[in-house]
């Protein structure tokens, strides 16, 4: 096996942060009101650029389908082994804009804050990943949109495993299947991924935070839409009349236990989020996000919400509530326990790499999450970015190249470990 650990290497000798660069100037967010698939098109701009990729690297059978999603298959040299997937998404999050990304490089980081020109400032305090970057190149977008780390990184880092392979044929690797997957950030990521047609034993998506973080344990995942009808009325005649369907949606967010937020959980403490409110004063919606980590505390968080919801309604009886939940995604923990190698694998890759394997629960989903409850198992590796979603997000060069010696380490591992060839 040849070991990869030297990220400096990786740097000199792909197009990692060019790639990157060129890939986040890229617009791809994705839209939860849009019912189509993927839900915005300009995420296909992104998957054509990396459909020409994938064929000057020496993929095979590459595909992009008619719901956005790009396949392709890189082929091995270990014939015995099993096939494995190397799966990150092309959208970026809604939170933010991420139309117009200027980047902006910061050589040799000397450890002090980062001033970028939108009026944002990151510091060590609130990014204390940066205290490990002294001497690194950190990547940031300008303060007025994210990034798009999240997961554009994951996807350059994929294609510059491919590019190491394909340099070397003397290093052993399975059958690749590669896919880039569009609007995993609302949650749909798995939706259509044809697990069958894929035809991976296991798969890993590269999608996670900072250096040595590998994720087999997710959230569980709802979505609630709570909708308020109030009545109409003149307001210059609303006396004893007019329900506010506003001011009752006020009253719901008032009684969320303020200590189950995000802002006010940590570690495998569950939370409700209330992420959009559309509507006025006859009819209002609002969108909360339900997470926990164990099923039935998830099914808990829902029933509770109900009942506040109802407790509202019963104070007005001519205020009509509805609340609608939808299933996102599970934790993807109880399915990977029964896979041993996949995590196995994942963690020694992480040590051969020359770090500490981080194993840490998602606060959060990945597509693996959905894969892995559609029967293919699919934990997650870092790809070496901070503040996701925002715009302090920033990235180290150096860590995304430790990420490709990851990939690299963990594409041997399968090839050549016996008990992969059973």
């Amino acid at each position: 096996m040849k070991r990869f650990n030297d990220p400096a290497s990786i740097l000199k000798g792909t197009s990692l942060v060019d790639s990157f660069l060129e890939f986040i100037r890229i617009d791809t967010q994705s839209d939860d009101t849009s019912e189509a698939s993927p839900s915005t098109a300009k995420q296909l701009d992104l998957q054509k650029v990396l459909t020409d990729r994938l064929i000057a690297l020496g993929c095979a059978d590459v595909r992009l389908d008619g719901k956005g999603y790009l396949y392709a298959v890189f082929p091995g040299n270990a014939p015995e082994a099993p096939v494995i997937g190397l799966i990150a998404h092309v959208d970026t999050a809604t939170d933010f804009s991420g139309t117009g990304v200027r980047p902006l490089l910061f050589e040799d980081y000397d450890g002090g804050p980062l001033e970028l020109p939108g009026g944002v400032t990151i510091t060590p305090e609130d990014s204390p990943e940066l205290k490990d970057c002294v001497g690194d190149t950190i990547i940031t977008a300008s303060g007025d949109t994210l990034l798009g780390a999240d997961d554009k990184a994951g996807v350059a880092e994929i294609l510059a495993a491919l590019e190491v392979l394909g340099a070397d044929e003397s290093i052993e690797r399975p059958t690749l299947r590669i896919a880039f997957t569009p609007d995993e950030e609302i949650g749909r990521g798995a939706k259509g991924f044809n697990v069958e047609g894929f035809g991976a034993a296991c798969a890993y998506t590269v999608d996670g935070g900072f250096a040595g973080e590998v994720n087999f344990e997710t959230f569980s995942a709802d979505k609630a839409e709570v909708t308020f009808t109030g009545v109409a009325v003149h307001p210059g005649t609303a006396k004893g009349k007019m329900v506010n369907a506003l001011r009752h949606i006020g009253r719901l967010m008032d009684q969320l236990p303020p200590t189950e937020s995000p802002e006010q959980t940590e570690l495998r403490e569950g939370f409700f989020h209330p992420t959009t409110i559309r509507g006025n004063a006859a009819r209002v919606s609002a969108e909360i996000l339900l997470r926990d980590f164990s099923d039935e505390g998830l099914a808990e968080r829902g029933e509770r919400l109900r009942a506040l919801v109802d407790r509202i309604a019963e104070d007005e009886p001519r205020l009509t509530a509805e609340v609608k939940i939808t299933p996102q995604y599970r934790n993807m923990a109880g399915v990977l326990g029964d896979h041993p190698l996949v995590r196995d694998h994942l963690v020694q890759a992480v040590r051969e790499a020359g770090m500490d394997p981080d194993v840490v629960p998602i606060r959060g989903g990945t597509d693996g999450s959905g894969l892995t409850a559609m029967g293919l198992p699919t934990p997650n590796i870092f790809t070496g970015g901070a503040n996701y979603h925002g715009p302090r997000e920033w990235i180290a060069t150096r860590v995304m190249a430790q990420a490709v010696c990851v990939i690299l380490n963990l594409v041997q591992l399968w090839a050549r470990a016996p008990s992969s060839r059973k």
